[in-house]
């Protein structure tokens, strides 16, 4: 008996780990988890990645450009004489080494510019990943948006369903005329299908942030909503001077800005050592032997090789003299460059000054706006919910019962967008800071 309810208890065991494979979990996120999430296994971010390998790469190669040049070379041939019928052969064997003692600093400033490369590749990570978590950000709130909408939709609804309920009542005594009946009845239909446009609404929201996240679209996915209270106490809003001190300090546009000066400079330099002689040293040592020679007495094999055994070593001056003015043309275009740069980085700066204040005063309009929204929502709710009364003791139409109710949903309507395009655009003033983004 006792073996039987063992075994019992191992299949049970199999069947619920299989059951949990095929039936996994469904995965809750918090804002900040998803945000880490999407930096770790996002596909652009990967990518991004992958550039800062290479750079990486293309860094230490330069380094080692510096090095000397190491190679072997071989040789083997057979010779046929026709006259003799005689059969020969013969081989070379080598090593040589070269290294570029001096060419203007070519090199140096080439590591130099490979080390800024790799510095702007870091950066353009820093610049995908603000873009992905703003993303991310919009997504998550247009959740949160219409969870919320469907939760006030679901209200209605059921308010909806007791004036229709109510209306037949009324019909069927006389109170109300038919139209007026189908008019709830219709009202009641359009608010089932408003709730299922905001269910798909939210799958649609939910398929962007799994996308973002750079995961399977059949995996599930759910949110945790911050509380109300925490949430609106991390809006506060710091002052434009702050804003534009952290972000202009954090940004990795403006660095990479900088470094784009920074390396077409090192262009320039790279590009005058064209004018300086390049000096190079190289040194080899080589050998052979003569098959033919193999049977003469103290010519063989090792014999030859070591009697062939020869080493150099020299230097090597090459000196420009005239290039058909290519060398101070490419400086010239190399120095317009760092010219066109600086341009570029004033418009940066300044078109950058120009948002971040722009974003600043969207934020208050939005604060604003979302003040005014509660205070006319919550008018329109009481309207509503006054119609609502009076249709019951039938001093009202149902007419006007359901024209307070659309105003009541257009109201509320405005108020969620109102809402969270303030919770949007203060969170991506946070980003912009370089602060950590949090709900």
């Amino acid at each position: 008996m006792k073996k039987h309810i063992v075994l019992l208890g191992f299949i049970l065991l199999i069947f619920n780990a299989i059951y949990a494979q095929e039936n996994p979990g469904k995965k809750t996120f918090t804002l900040e988890e998803c945000l880490q999430y999407a930096e770790n296994n996002n596909f652009s971010l990967q990518s991004a990645n992958i550039n800062i390998s290479s750079s990486e790469l293309s860094l230490e190669q330069a380094k080692l450009n510096i090095a000397p040049s190491v190679s072997a070379s071989a040789s083997q041939s057979v010779n046929f004489g026709n006259y003799e019928k005689s059969v020969g052969w013969g081989g070379n064997y080598g090593i040589n080494a070269g290294m570029t003692l001096f060419n203007g600093l070519s090199n140096a400033n080439k590591i130099k510019q490979s080390k800024l490369d790799v510095e702007q590749s870091q950066l353009q990570l820093e610049s995908n990943k603000n873009s992905i978590r703003v993303s991310v950000i919009q997504a998550f709130l247009a959740i949160m948006m219409n969870e919320e909408m469907l939760n006030y939709q679901q209200q209605v609804l059921n308010s909806s369903k007791e004036q229709m309920e109510q209306g037949k009542q009324q019909l069927d005594v006389g109170q109300i005329l038919e139209s007026d009946y189908k008019m709830l009845q219709a009202q009641y239909t359009s608010d089932l299908y408003n709730i299922e446009n905001t269910k798909n609404n939210i799958q649609t929201n939910y398929l962007t942030l799994k996308n973002l996240l750079s995961m399977d679209p059949s995996t599930e996915i759910s949110i945790v909503r911050p509380d109300s209270a925490t949430l609106f106490k991390s809006l506060e809003l710091p002052t434009l001077q702050e804003l534009i001190e952290r972000s202009t300090n954090y940004l990795p546009e403006l660095k990479m800005s900088e470094n784009d000066i920074a390396s077409a400079e090192y262009d320039v330099k790279i590009q005058k050592a064209n004018y300086y002689p390049t000096l190079s040293a190289s040194a080899g040592i080589s050998t052979g032997y003569n098959g033919s020679n193999l049977t003469a007495p103290n010519t063989g094999w090792g014999t030859q090789l070591w009697h062939g055994l020869g080493e150099n070593i020299g230097l090597s001056l090459n000196i420009p003299i005239y290039q058909h003015s290519s060398v101070r043309n490419n400086v010239k275009q190399a120095e317009y460059r760092v010219q066109q740069i600086e341009l570029e980085q004033k418009q940066t700066e300044y078109q950058v000054n120009q948002d971040l204040q722009k974003s600043y005063l969207d934020v208050v309009t939005a604060q604003n706006d979302f003040v005014a929204a509660e205070a006319k929502t919550d008018a329109y709710r009481a309207n509503y919910m006054t119609y609502k009364l009076r249709f019951q003791y039938g001093s009202v139409t149902a007419v006007d019962l359901i024209q307070q109710q659309t105003n009541f949903l257009n109201q509320l309507n405005n108020y969620m967008q109102s809402k969270y395009s303030y919770v949007l655009k203060r969170k991506i003033l946070d980003v912009y800071m370089g602060i950590p983004v949090t709900l």
